[in-house]
């Protein structure tokens, strides 16, 4: 599910780029249950609606190739690795 989250906002990181101006915000977080999908802010050209929509036309369209997946799959294997290497995280 990380790749899946880090794939789709990598995807949405152009087209959602004029709500980021419009102080508009999204969070993509793979949760125990599932994605969980976070948009907040305020503005009355673009509605949180419509950026709603951005997301879930997005996720039903969901398309990736296999460039991205690698890069996405490295990175994730990075992050997994400096998480484990903490002391705090290896004492639990």
């Amino acid at each position: 599910l990380d790749t899946f989250a880090s794939i789709l906002s990598l995807n949405l990181s152009e087209p959602a780029c004029g709500a980021d101006t419009a102080k508009l915000e999204y969070k993509l977080v793979a949760g125990e249950h599932g994605l969980i999908v976070r948009v907040k802010g305020l503005n009355h050209k673009i509605p949180c609606f419509l950026y709603s929509q951005l997301i879930i036309d997005h996720l039903s369209d969901f398309s990736s190739t296999a460039a991205v997946f690698e890069m996405i799959k490295e990175e994730l294997k990075k992050t997994y690795f400096n998480m484990l290497i903490k002391s705090e995280v290896l004492a639990k």
